[in-house]
């Protein structure tokens, strides 16, 4: 058999004479293998999951938000519109409720529908427990989680005539619910027949799920939804937004994807680097054997025959670490893959794996580690026989150059000798300490583009913030007097200013064409002040609003509209505004634009705002939106704050509108929640490409170690001590630390902002106002020298073994 052959033998001592060497190579292979398995495998689940999901609910292709209750007689008109295939009714509401865990009243969204047991679209699936029947109410299932409530609880809920206790009796998943830990409400369930102690008609509703007539396509939803809005429109009912879904892709997809490409590259390049290790381990093998690949010559073996050798020396530690990686990148992708889902709502309970990722493992496995060997395999190869037995592999390199020269003077001269020895180690084999440097750099490089990506991002938000001058924003489910709310607000002692906006549903199209929003829940027209004090929004094109566009028919658009439909500052659109007696309802009349705004939005889930003066607008005095200033310090202070203007509105049966109540500390706070997952994502791939790195010097320090047998032998026999040599390899590995580090300072200077801002585009939909994160540098020089002594300590450790008749024997 080959394996009890001569060559069999001589590839068995190879990798078990240097058991470290040898696991150090596999721990590289492996760690590659396992970033690429865990992250193309996490792909495929996620995507897959998301989409088998969202179509496994029935999804609804437009969903029309409304303002108000409508009766379900209003539903046979709808259903008859020409390309709708069918409908379904829901209602959403705000209320106030108490849990068992806490004893402040604090405001959630409240469903029903006509009839869970047929439900058409938009599945609500029962987890656990039963379905809404009279005074038994269900919970979702992220709220479920968030607020700790079992089925048995009693919920106490304010209602039109009092506080009343009802008991918890299911558990439901809502297939498109923002998570309570992103900003999110906490949503229940009710049957149709308790909705009138809530004050809402049991025969009404307030949402409509509407399928359109096969095939789907997006422009053909949009065209039906302007029908549906429109037809609404003559019973006098405003629709606040409206949301197009693709069938066959979850809502989701669209953030996922921007991750995936980054995490793509990511896996791929951590392969590559982790092949270094493989590269270099095994040109220091060539080195270390070049007498036996002359002795083999000698006796007739052929250049392929001694690239064989080595070559399955590298296949079998491939395979080797193929073995390792494959089950834990498993386990990798689905535990990671069942947590990010959940956030969505997506339960992933039975074990799976991508078979993409497998084979991607296995070929990138054994090709990247085979191709990094080949070069140096086949040059130790071509050696003739003469050099091959001729070279006597002390790797006395150093100082062969001009520049070497140059520096061995000035170290000696600066620094100790110890010291000056360690750096000419550093730099006597510049191949291997390019390759080995660079997992370092990049991993280096990459940290801090991570780090400044986060700054950004907190650099962004407080930006956003400083525009936004008001503290809270009370959005009301009905259109209320100015008279009504002013003396409400101002009885909480905080508020110091108080404005008023109005929303109203638009369409805006240019030559007949239905604009394309980059918000997937249509566009709303906020008019407001054109001398505002609460909020600005970041012009990039043209100008905001000032006195002279008082009355006037002046838009400011999104910039990423603008730019998807080729829209200039100063070109008119023809807009269509619905609502309570609007200057220009149900007609097209045309509107200048004067300006573009930046869009602060983490994805394309969103009613997209343009904005108008509001005294060109006829209103009734009723508005939309209460923009409140408040002396407001802390988180802590504005949660007391908005609590009170709750309990007050509600004592007053005034119904706050779920979707636009916001306080703006708290969003933020949802806002960084939201980016913590990718960025923390992003920073385990950079620990790990750091752990590679590690990896990759301390086989480099241990294959100097091999190499420099005989040096030690000789520092050993003129009296060396075993601290000074254990001082020597630790100091090179602190030096290889150390230039990483000053060598990633530039390049992640240069390539920081472009690549932040794009992966800000990429992963989280925004542009980043970019920051450079100084403190990464002193934050990477630490893990860094860290990284360096922890690989270091092992090969130094070695060093101080070998004794003098074994080095000089060596």
């Amino acid at each position: 058999m080959f394996f009890y052959s001569h060559l069999g033998h001589k590839i068995a001592s190879d990798l078990l004479t240097h058991k470290s060497r040898t696991a150090l190579a596999i721990s590289s292979i492996a760690i590659g293998l396992f970033v690429i398995g865990t992250l193309l495998g996490m792909m495929d689940l996620q995507l897959g999951s998301m989409d088998n999901a969202h179509r496994q609910s029935q999804p609804s292709h437009i969903s029309l938000i409304l303002r108000q209750d409508a009766d379900r007689a209003i539903a046979d008109t709808l259903k008859n519109i020409d390309g709708v295939a069918n409908i379904d009714l829901l209602t959403q509401f705000t209320a106030q409720y108490k849990t068992p865990q806490s004893s402040q009243w604090q405001t959630g969204t409240v469903i029903f529908r006509p009839d869970y047991q047929s439900q058409r679209y938009d599945l609500m699936g029962l987890v656990s427990g039963d379905f809404p029947k009279d005074q038994h109410i269900a919970a979702e299932r992220l709220s479920a989680q968030y607020a700790k409530l079992d089925i048995g609880d009693n919920i106490e809920f304010a209602m039109a005539k009092g506080s009343e206790i009802v008991s918890l009796s299911g558990i439901i998943r809502h297939p498109f619910v923002k998570p309570p830990a992103f900003g999110g409400q906490l949503h229940f369930f009710i049957a149709p027949e308790l909705a009138p102690a809530f004050g809402i008609p049991a025969d009404s509703f307030r949402q409509v799920l509407v399928q359109i007539q096969a095939p789907y396509s997006a422009d053909k939803a949009r065209d039906i939804a302007g029908k549906l809005r429109a037809e609404l429109a003559k019973s006098g009912i405003a629709v606040n937004a409206t949301l197009l879904q693709n069938p066959d892709e979850h809502w989701g997809r669209a953030i996922f994807s921007g991750i995936h490409l980054v995490l793509t590259v990511m896996a791929w390049a951590s392969l590559a680097l982790s092949s270094v290790l493989i590269l270099n381990t095994i040109t220091a093998l060539i080195t270390q054997q070049t007498d036996q690949i002359g002795i083999m010559k000698s006796v007739g073996a052929s250049r392929w025959t001694i690239a064989s050798i080595y070559l399955s020396e590298v296949l079998i530690l491939s395979l080797i670490a193929l073995i390792i990686a494959i089950p834990l990148s498993w386990a990798g992708a689905f535990f990671s893959s069942r947590w990010l889902l959940g956030l969505f709502n997506i339960e992933l309970a039975d074990f799976a794996y991508s078979p993409r990722a497998l084979y991607f493992m296995i070929v990138g496995g054994l090709t990247a580690p085979l191709l990094a060997a080949l070069w140096p395999i086949w040059k130790g190869a071509a050696m003739s026989v003469r050099q091959a037995i001729g070279s006597y592999g002390l790797g006395a390199d150093f100082a062969s150059g001009g520049f070497d020269r140059w520096l061995e003077r000035r170290a000696t001269s600066l620094l100790p000798t110890i010291y000056a020895v360690a750096l000419g180690n550093l730099l006597r084999r510049k191949a291997r300490l390019f390759w080995t440097q660079s997992v370092l750099i990049i991993a280096g490089v990459l940290f801090i583009i991570i780090m400044s990506l986060m700054a950004s991002v907190k650099l962004t938000l407080d930006n956003e913030l400083a525009r936004s001058r008001y503290a809270v924003r009370l959005g009301f489910s009905q259109d209320q007097a100015a008279d009504t709310v002013t003396p409400i607000v101002q009885s909480i002692a905080s508020t110091t200013n108080v404005e008023f906006w109005n929303r109203l549903p638009a369409e805006l199209s240019q030559h007949g064409q239905l604009l394309k929003q980059s918000g997937s829940l249509g566009v709303q027209m906020i008019a407001l002040p054109v001398q505002t004090n609460m909020y600005q929004p970041l012009i990039v094109a043209g100008r905001w609003f000032d006195q002279s566009d008082e009355g006037q028919q002046h838009l400011v658009l999104n910039a990423a509209t603008a730019e998807v439909n080729g829209i200039q500052v100063g070109d008119s659109l023809q807009v269509k505004v619905f609502g309570k007696n609007p200057i220009t309802e149900n007609t097209n009349q045309d509107w200048q634009v004067i300006g573009l705004y930046r869009w602060f939005a983490g994805s394309g889930y969103a009613v997209e705002p343009v904005y108008a003066p509001l005294s060109s607008i006829l209103t009734d005095n009723r508005h939309s939106f209460a923009l409140l200033a408040a002396n407001i310090n802390s988180l802590d202070e504005e949660i007391t704050y908005i609590d009170a203007l709750k309990t007050a509105f509600a004592g007053q049966q005034i119904k706050l509108d779920i979707y636009t109540t916001l306080s703006k500390l708290e969003q933020r706070q949802f806002a960084q929640n939201q980016f913590r997952p990718l960025t923390s994502m992003l920073l385990g791939l950079a620990s790990m490409i750091a752990a590679v790195g590690a990896i990759g010097l301390s086989g480099t320090l241990a294959i100097g170690v091999l190499q420099r047998t005989r040096e030690i032998g000789v520092l050993r026999a003129i009296g060396a001590s075993s601290s000074a040599i254990f001082k020597l390899f630790m100091l090179e590995g602190l030096f290889h630390g150390l230039l990483a580090w000053l060598l990633s300072i530039p390049l992640a200077y240069v390539l920081a902002e472009p690549l932040a801002k794009q992966l800000g585009i990429t992963m989280l939909g925004i542009h980043l106002d970019f920051v450079f994160a100084w403190m990464a540098e002193g934050i990477w020089l630490v893990v860094v020298l860290i990284l360096a002594v922890l690989a270091a300590y092992l090969p130094a450790r070695k060093a101080t073994r070998i004794i003098v008749r074994v080095g000089l024997g060596y």
